[in-house]
């Protein structure tokens, strides 16, 4: 499956996922979300903030999991170092989640 930025037209690879665990118990973890649309709904995306690199999020009775920093190979370190990496910790995002994988969306697009 996959999330595309409206936005900024970049693709997100979401993976099939377990609910994270988020025990109230300290694990040295730091838990918190996030707001953003899914065709049209609202869903919590969840980020440990203290060694987290994947967002999680409940869609279809259904969790998935997603890399929060995102630049589809298309940037080089330069262009990554300079703030081209769209970061999806930030409120707000209307994302499209469909079927597919990112490799076959790029091959169809070049």
């Amino acid at each position: 499956m996959m999330l595309f930025d409206v936005k900024h037209r970049l693709y997100y690879e979401a993976v099939n996922s377990a609910r994270p665990k988020m025990a109230p118990i300290r694990q040295d973890r730091a838990w918190g979300y996030v707001w953003k649309t899914v065709n049209g709904e609202t869903v919590k995306f969840w980020i440990d903030f203290r060694r987290g690199r994947y967002m999680y999020f409940e869609y279809g009775r259904k969790w998935y999991r997603v890399a929060y920093l995102q630049a589809n190979e298309r940037k080089s370190e330069h262009e990554v170092l300079a703030g081209a990496m769209i970061d999806l910790t930030v409120d707000g995002h209307q994302l499209l989640f469909m079927k597919g994988r990112i490799r076959r969306q790029a091959a169809l697009a070049g």
